[in-house]
């Protein structure tokens, strides 16, 4: 049984977030995602950074949307969700990151490159790209 942590956007991938988390827990891993998260003195960002390093495996579902970015200790600006990745990879944490396709469907009010948020998508694409 593996410890995952399970990152992405929230408001546009739950449905996706919610099978992934599913399947691995029918697989008998422990799974941390922010969905488990309950109120608590530590800072939400703290916490899931907390989370990431005692992971043993980093997931994270990528698709048009850069996400919430903190104002707090985040000199980088960047969002959670980069955030988690980058603290995955800095640990040294296997991670598997799945990327919508960019020819499936998809709401254009879900896009950052259509709501205009995060640079205009820029923010979104450079981490897929990457």
């Amino acid at each position: 049984m593996a410890r995952i942590y399970v990152s992405s956007t929230c408001g546009d991938l739950k449905d996706h977030r919610d099978h992934v988390y599913r399947a691995l827990r029918q697989l008998d891993h422990d799974v941390i995602a922010m969905e488990d998260y309950v109120a608590a003195d530590q800072r939400p960002l703290a916490k899931c950074l907390e989370d990431v390093a005692t992971c043993d495996l980093y997931v994270g579902i990528f698709a048009h949307r850069y996400g919430y970015v903190p104002d707090h200790d985040n000199p980088d600006q960047r969002s959670i969700t980069e955030l988690e990745y980058r603290h995955a990879q800095a640990n040294g944490k296997p991670c598997l990151v799945f990327l919508l396709n960019e020819a499936a469907p998809w709401p254009l009010t879900l896009a950052d490159a259509f709501t205009g948020d995060s640079d205009q998508g820029r923010r979104i694409r450079a981490l897929r790209e990457e």
